[in-house]
């Protein structure tokens, strides 16, 4: 069979498998994107999990009212307790009523019977402040092993689990004193600290699948409840007919973003502490005080990091950084030493800057002495000791600095080391001594 294409029907098939190729390879890519523009007064801070570098930051430990972000605390100290009982039942009290009128809720009642799961479910999805005062009376019940501890005494109990949460974090400035955020003069705390909270929070499974969920439903003595995920990066065009009646478009989706909580007061401003994953690329990031602008803004910070940045190894796959040579070592040891992480270090990087980065090795000077290109040993060193660390460097600033050990045991050269040496030099020197002298006696004998 003679099968005749003419040219304009030919140029038509190129010009649509060409449309499909680049459509099937950008369907697994995220879209073009730039780092946003952030105003004066917002906190920013977006950090890789994997390998712990700063992504973007401002002004990061700035003091901040943090909104209904609290929440990822109040789920963090909550699973310490519950983590391997979400499915026991729990009665709502009287708590819930001590809310003020303008909360954002779950719409639980007096007499509902809930799990933990699902607690957590109305807390982090609708941010429901009733949800987080009934997780606050029982677990302070629970930390004080009395169930019939007043629900006030049972709520300031739990606010201090959460402040003892932050100076376990090692959190540079928190304070909390509610567990759902309405506003406080003295309830803060900042980017940084909430980006630390949600890496913590996100290790738990069952925490993951909960803020990645755009709609749960659950069925109460008050009620059936649909509670809707408060995050719109989470939702998209196709999730619409599930979110009937709420503000949703579908346009502020993004689909590497998997969680976490947002938060809103006047006095906050718009909040949102977000999560992404693309490839082998995890991401947590927190924006504080932001306007209507907030939802571009996080898609910016995801799609940049995932289009632009590209990771680096600082070091071999087994940890080396790069091995030294010494001098002053003890003469049956190598003069050579390498120096390592004891795992592969890297970072991910803007890759239109990575010429920016360059990494500085810096050996503790009570051992080490820099003597041109080698170094002396002051003091012996025993495999796997702290040696010193390598700092990467941009732009001459320290980002990263990484601790090295020693790969093995070198020794200092000593007494014993020296008489070796004097021996060495002594001996050759003794045996020609004595050949010239046997040679003169011979002379002589002649």
């Amino acid at each position: 069979m003679n099968l005749h294409i003419s040219k304009k029907n030919r140029n038509k098939i190129i010009v649509t498998f060409l449309s499909l190729f680049f459509v099937l390879v950008l369907a697994g890519s995220p879209v073009m994107a730039a780092m946003p523009a952030f105003n004066g007064d917002e906190a920013v801070y977006a950090v890789d999990t994997k390998t712990g570098d700063v992504i973007v930051q401002q002004n990061a430990y700035q003091k901040m009212y943090p909104a209904s972000t609290t929440k990822t605390m109040t789920a963090l100290v909550a699973m310490h307790y519950v983590k391997n009982k979400l499915n026991q039942k729990v009665k709502v009290g009287d708590e819930v009523n001590e809310i003020s009128g303008d909360s954002s809720k779950a719409d639980i009642r007096k007499g509902d019977v809930l799990t933990w799961r699902q607690l957590l479910y109305g807390l982090l999805l609708p941010s429901g402040n009733d949800a987080a005062m009934t997780i606050a009376t029982n677990i302070g019940r629970m930390d004080a092993h009395n169930s019939k501890l007043s629900t006030d005494k049972a709520i300031a109990r739990f606010v201090a689990l959460m402040n003892k949460e932050a100076k376990k974090l090692k959190l540079k400035n928190s304070h909390f004193v509610n567990p759902h955020g309405y506003h406080d003069d003295n309830h803060y705390t900042t980017a940084a600290d909430l980006a630390k909270i949600a890496i913590h929070l996100m290790k738990y499974k069952e925490i993951d699948n909960i803020v990645k969920t755009k709609v749960y439903t659950c069925h109460l003595k008050s009620g059936d409840k649909k509670w809707i995920n408060t995050n719109a990066l989470l939702i998209s065009t196709e999730d619409l007919p599930q979110v009937t009646g709420s503000s949703y478009d579908g346009k502020e989706y993004n689909p590497y973003v998997t969680g976490v909580k947002t938060g809103h007061t006047d006095k906050a401003g718009h909040c949102l502490v977000f999560s992404s994953k693309y490839k082998d690329k995890t991401m947590i990031a927190v924006i504080l005080h932001g306007d209507n602008n907030l939802w571009n803004q996080a898609n910016g910070v995801v799609n940049t990091f995932n289009i632009d940045y590209q990771k680096v190894n600082w070091t071999k796959k087994d940890g080396t950084y790069k091995t030294v040579h010494l001098k002053h070592v003890r003469i049956a040891n190598s003069k050579n030493l390498t120096l390592t992480a004891n795992k592969q270090i890297s970072s991910y990087v803007d890759k239109n800057q990575k010429k920016a980065y360059k990494t500085q090795l810096k050996l503790n000077s009570a051992e080490f002495k820099k003597e041109g290109q080698s170094y002396k040993l002051l003091q012996t060193v025993k495999k796997k000791q702290r040696v010193g660390s390598f700092v990467v460097k941009k732009n001459g600033r320290i980002v990263k600095q990484v601790p090295l050990y020693a790969s093995k045991t070198v020794h200092r050269r000593g007494f014993f080391d020296y008489f070796i040496i004097f021996l060495i030099i002594l001996i050759p020197c003794a045996l020609v001594f004595r050949y010239y002298q046997v040679q003169a006696i011979r002379r002589r004998r002649k």
